[in-house]
């Protein structure tokens, strides 16, 4: 049995032409599921009509427009944040084609050709130079790279510590200002 029209009768709030409301009638004596949907809403409806009113919380609406506030900045923000993605990813799509056409030397299988070479040799870099710092430390005794570690910590708490004056210094100065 066809229910659609009959539901979106029954669940709208529209008036119904007489020809609608005899269409209506005649299926809801023949439809239990949609004569069950009918009661149903009609139960529900008077409970809400027969429901006492009942007062919002003190601060509730100061509350609920002042969260409102910050949820329409946090949608700003991500709509702001999704708006710079599209426009640089727009960009460097613009930017790269631009380049394929009017540099005829260039082509995307030289492109990526160079991306994977510079690829490789930072690799290589990068494994040289560990392969330095291992070695180096294997061939010096203990206490030398004790001492050095040390030395290094020192420096990197030194460096730390004067970080963190200078922001709070920064920040006692921001107060003062104010």
């Amino acid at each position: 049995m066809e229910h659609q029209p009959f539901k979106t009768w029954i669940l709208d709030d529209e008036s119904l032409s007489d020809e609608e409301k005899v269409r209506l009638n005649d299926h809801l004596a023949e439809c239990p599921e949609c004569a069950q949907l009918s009661e149903n809403l009609n139960a529900a409806l008077q409970a809400i009509r027969v429901a006492p009113e009942v007062a919002a919380p003190v601060g509730f609406t100061h509350r609920w427009s002042a969260s409102l506030a910050a949820r329409k900045r946090e949608e700003e923000k991500q709509q702001a944040r999704s708006l710079a993605i599209a426009l640089s990813s727009s960009a460097l799509v613009i930017a790269v084609g631009a380049l394929l056409i009017f540099v005829p030397e260039l082509s995307l299988i030289s492109m990526t050709a160079g991306l994977i070479t510079t690829v490789v040799n930072v690799l290589s870099a990068t494994q040289t130079a560990l392969s330095f710092v291992t070695t180096f430390f294997k061939s010096i005794n203990l206490s030398t790279t004790i001492l050095l570690f040390t030395i290094l910590g020192g420096w990197l708490l030194l460096a730390s510590f004067t970080l963190g004056l200078s922001v709070w210094k920064l920040a006692i100065k921001k107060v003062e200002n104010k």
